[in-house]
């Protein structure tokens, strides 16, 4: 029987854009799928891929945490990274990189969550849109 390791798929998820946009989607449908109940196929990978340019924005690489960052865009907010709270931890140089993620919900204050939840702006799903505006 083949066996494939964590790091041969993760690899390949990584070298494959397309596979790990499919992945993610189909992660957010079967984790909740009534965040996006209705959503066409072609949406949800739409909001997907802009969702990993996001949480690559912030240095993430790593398959799990690309994913938990997209996920966090659907249970908050497109825009929870823009909370002072939830930035400050995913740019602390004194956290390594491969454990901003999980230092969130470490560092994190309840509070600031739903502060994030509050200030949702769809928006933050085509940041090239609000940059075009005159």
């Amino acid at each position: 029987m083949l066996r494939i390791s964590k790091k041969q798929f993760d690899d390949f998820l990584l070298h494959d854009e397309s596979a790990f946009i499919d992945f993610v989607a189909h992660h957010i449908r079967e984790e909740s799928p009534e965040l996006v109940e209705g959503f066409p196929d072609e949406s949800l990978r739409s909001l997907v891929a802009s969702g990993l340019v996001r949480a690559r924005g912030h240095d993430l690489r790593r398959p799990e945490d690309l994913t938990a960052f997209v996920s966090i865009m659907f249970e908050i907010a497109p825009n929870f990274d823009e909370h002072p709270a939830i930035r400050k931890v995913l740019r602390d140089p004194s956290i390594p990189v491969d454990e901003r993620m999980s230092a969130l919900f470490k560092k994190v204050p309840p509070k600031a969550w739903e502060e994030a939840d509050l200030n949702y702006d769809s928006g933050a799903w085509y940041p090239e849109l609000k940059n075009s505006s005159p």
